[in-house]
């Protein structure tokens, strides 16, 4: 949507590479898009930080729980003293929502890392992180791409 209704999600294609940012309310709809393709969905999730406006569309995210998709979620606010699976799975459970992320059935990846370090990505692609001035802390990413660039900065005080 243009202008209101969802939260934070962002999709950003890179030739045949998908990456979303976010994962807030908005990432519901893309999903409903995605799926109506037909063709398997292998993406990147980049989340700034998980606080919920960021993260709360990720059980609504019907490809999730479709095996022939693939998913790797980066996070870049949670070390040392978190990891993004464990704060995933103290999303998604009781008494918070009925299921768990045991019942995703794509194949989904949680990768931790330190803002400021790139982030893997190939296919001519190239995601960079830096630290943003936020409570619990946050990342931004820059995306380059075929001699274009996007930069992703949100809940930077």
């Amino acid at each position: 949507m243009r202008y209101g209704g969802n939260t934070p999600c962002v999709e950003v294609r890179c030739g045949g590479r998908l990456i979303i940012l976010d994962a807030g309310t908005g990432i519901r709809e893309l999903g409903i898009c995605l799926l109506k393709t037909g063709q398997p969905i292998d993406a990147d999730i980049l989340l700034t930080h998980t606080h919920y406006d960021h993260v709360i569309g990720i059980p609504f995210f019907a490809p999730l729980y479709h095996p022939q998709h693939r998913f790797r979620f980066w996070c870049g606010n949670l070390l040392p003293d978190f990891k993004l699976k464990t704060v995933m799975q103290a999303m998604m459970s009781e008494p918070l929502f009925p299921i768990g992320v045991e019942t995703f059935r794509a194949q989904i990846e949680y990768r931790d890392f330190l803002p400021g370090r790139p982030i893997p990505s190939g296919d001519g692609v190239s995601i960079r992180t830096v630290a943003l001035d936020h409570p619990g802390g946050a990342t931004g990413y820059r995306i380059d791409h075929a001699g274009r660039s996007v930069v992703y900065l949100t809940d930077n005080e």
